[in-house]
Order: C-alpha cells, then sequence, then structure tokens
C-alpha cells in the first residue's frame, strides 16, 4: 500500500513552499503520509517536501499538504462504500467479495479516495491493513451517513410496500356514511399499516378542505371553480324516487312528474344545490308536489319516508343503501335526472400512490353499483 523509505531519526520536515492559501500563515500545513498509489502529478493538493531527508522512520513518504479549503473535493459514493468495506472487512479482497467487484477494483477507488482526500487512510502491518487514525474518524462519519442512507432505503421500501403512510379523506354525507367506509375498510385490510382518516362534511365543507391542503382526497357534488383544487367525476347516475314500503306509488315501474303532484313530499333543504335541481324538474312540467318537510340529508330523508310521511327524489346510493336496508322502495323517474359525484384532489402537487390506490377502489366499487341498478 505504501512506498517504503530506509528508516531515518530525523521526527520533522520543513515546511515546503505552496501556493497562497486562505489559512493563517502561522499556521503550517498538515504533514500528511502518502500511499503509493497517489499519483503526485494528478494531485494539486499535494507538494512534495523540499527535503533530502524523510520525515518519518515509518515506510511511507511524507508530504505537505495545502488547506483542503483551497479546493473542492469530489468523492464518490463507490470510494465511501469501498473504504466503509476495508474498514469492516479487513482487507481489499474481503472487501471486493462484499461489493461484487474485483480486487484490482477496489484498491483503485481507495487509491482515488486517498488522492481526493490528501492522506492515507491505510497501513500495511505484516499481512493485515490497519485504518489509520485519520481514517478512523472519517470512518465514524460514514457510519453514521450510511445508517441514515439505510434509514432512507428502509422508509423508502416501506412507502413502496404500502407499509408506512397516512390518508387523510373528506367526502360528502351521501358518500360518507356507507359508501367510502365499505371502500375504506377494503383498503385498509390490505393495507393495515397505513393511518387512515375519514372525515364526513357538506360538499362546501370538502372543497374548502380541499382546497386549503389540509386532506388529500375529497369526495362532493357540486358545481365549483377554483384553481386550487382538481376535480373529476367519479360517477353519473340517475336520482331515484324513494317511496314507503306498500305505497300505492310503488305499483308503476317507472314514476314520472305528474305521479309526484299533490303527494306528500319531503324535500332537501333550500340550501342545497340539488334542490334547485328537484324543484325546476316540476316547475317546468306544472307539477307541485304538497313538502311536508325538509331535510339537509339524504339520509334522513329516506327516514321520513321510511315513516310513512312523504315521498321523496333523492341521490341514488343512499336511495340504493336505504332500500337494500329494507326502509324504503326505489323506483326510476323519467324523464331521468343525473347526479354526478365528485373526487376531488389538491391541484398544486401531485397526488400519492395511496390516493391513487383508494381512488381506483373506489371506482371499482361505484361501478359495480351501478351495474347492480
Amino acid at each position: 500500500m505504501s512506498r517504503s523509505l530506509p528508516s531515518s531519526t530525523s521526527t520533522s520536515c520543513p515546511r515546503a513552499a505552496r501556493p497562497k492559501a486562505t489559512h493563517s500563515p502561522t499556521m503550517p500545513p498538515p504533514m500528511i503520509a502518502v500511499p503509493a498509489s497517489v499519483d503526485i502529478a494528478r494531485s494539486p493538493r499535494i507538494i512534495r517536501c523540499q527535503t533530502k531527508t524523510p520525515c518519518v522512520k515509518s515506510e511511507i513518504l511524507c508530504y505537505s499538504c495545502v488547506n483542503a479549503m483551497d479546493y473542492n473535493m469530489k468523492l464518490s459514493h463507490r470510494q465511501i462504500e469501498a473504504f466503509r468495506a476495508i474498514v469492516e472487512s479487513g482487507s481489499v479482497t474481503a472487501a471486493a467479495d462484499l461489493l461484487f467487484l474485483t480486487q484490482p477494483s477496489v484498491s483503485r477507488l481507495l487509491g482515488d479516495l486517498e488522492a481526493e482526500l490528501g492522506f492515507a487512510l491505510f497501513a500495511r502491518i505484516g499481512r493485515s491493513l490497519v485504518p489509520t487514525p485519520e481514517a478512523n474518524a472519517l470512518y465514524e462519519e460514514v457510519r453514521r451517513s450510511f445508517v441514515g442512507l439505510g434509514e432512507i432505503s428502509r422508509v423508502a421500501d416501506d412507502i413502496r410496500q404500502y407499509r408506512s403512510g397516512s390518508l387523510k379523506i373528506a367526502a360528502m354525507p351521501a358518500l360518507g356514511l356507507q359508501f367510502l367506509p365499505a371502500a375504506v375498510a377494503d383498503f385498509v385490510r390490505d393495507r393495515p399499516s397505513i393511518s387512515v382518516s375519514l372525515r364526513v362534511r357538506s360538499s362546501h365543507a370538502v372543497i374548502q378542505h380541499l382546497s386549503s391542503q389540509q386532506f388529500d382526497v375529497g369526495f362532493s357534488a357540486l358545481e365549483f371553480d377554483l384553481p386550487q383544487v382538481r376535480r373529476e367525476p367519479l360517477g353519473t347516475m340517475p336520482m331515484l324516487a324513494v317511496l314507503p314500503l306498500g305505497h300505492f306509488m310503488c305499483d308503476k315501474s317507472v314514476l314520472e312528474p305528474k305521479d309526484f303532484h299533490q303527494q306528500p313530499f319531503i324535500a332537501l333543504g333550500s340550501e342545497i344545490s340539488t334542490r334547485s335541481d328537484t324543484d325546476q324538474f316540476f316547475s317546468v312540467r306544472k307539477v307541485r308536489p304538497r313538502v311536508v318537510a325538509e331535510a339537509q340529508l339524504s339520509f334522513a330523508i329516506c327516514g321520513m319516508v321510511a315513516a310513512g310521511i312523504g315521498v321523496s327524489i333523492i341521490e341514488p346510493i343512499t336511495a340504493l343503501h336505504c332500500a337494500k336496508l329494507g326502509m324504503v322502495q326505489v323506483r326510476p323517474i323519467s324523464p331521468e335526472q343525473l347526479f354526478t359525484y365528485d373526487i376531488l384532489t389538491p391541484a398544486l402537487g401531485p397526488s400519492s400512490r395511496l390516493v391513487h390506490d383508494l381512488i381506483e377502489r373506489v371506482r371499482s366499487r361505484f361501478d359495480d353499483l351501478a351495474s347492480q341498478r
């Protein structure tokens, strides 16, 4: 590893002439040992000592090093890997096996690293390579860095394998009370290490939460124009009439606007955008249902319909769910009134793989539900 010289009683080396440096002139440049692998002509930081007397008794040449701050070091990750492997394995041969490299390749990496650093990292004692004190100091920092890299690799693998992460979901009640919980349950069963939060909010609130990036994904059914929120349709289905069990209107397979004339009707609250669509559905045909109650949520409307106080027309997912529970009966209406559910994501950046995975599952469930109508 080192270029040998006869031993000498001299223990010091006069300072070599060197380029102008930024360190204090009262501070002598460090005396360093340069291994045989160093190409002096290609190493601008190393200047041969201007003396005929060897600097130290060891089997290495002594050189003075220009202040490293005068130059930009260019250390490669592969060089550091080779250094680490030699320290931990005790030899170049063992390090080559660890790195799946040839022994000359590892020796070359070590030589290049020592040339770049400007000091020796190992001394050969007998048949062993022994790290210098400088190498031991460097290794401690390298070890900490590799521990950090190992942790980064572990976290990256956890993300890739869906073993870590979180998902915050905001949803309108029509989707958040039953439809999405089932989809989230499927997601959690396959991704048990993922932290999932589902918040049920009005469509207005869902949009506000997504615009302020408080949630990763949202589900709503409201027209809006905000550059901070990306909107794409989850799907569209016709609205459905919900009727009390055994109601006379159940005798018809398809209901028309005239069938609701002067019938007790439970309407959505006037602040709900769908209310105006339903009102227009009747008004353009000069049909006047008799509104006996209002409710903000479709599920609450189904509860009142089930109690027998009237009929209604609501969005399809809640209608189908309540019919499945045996609370009400549902019928299609003609002409169809389409209802679209939307997927919302923050527009200021790309969505995570977790978000894409959840959206795919929700779409699949929606398509299954639509096909079973």
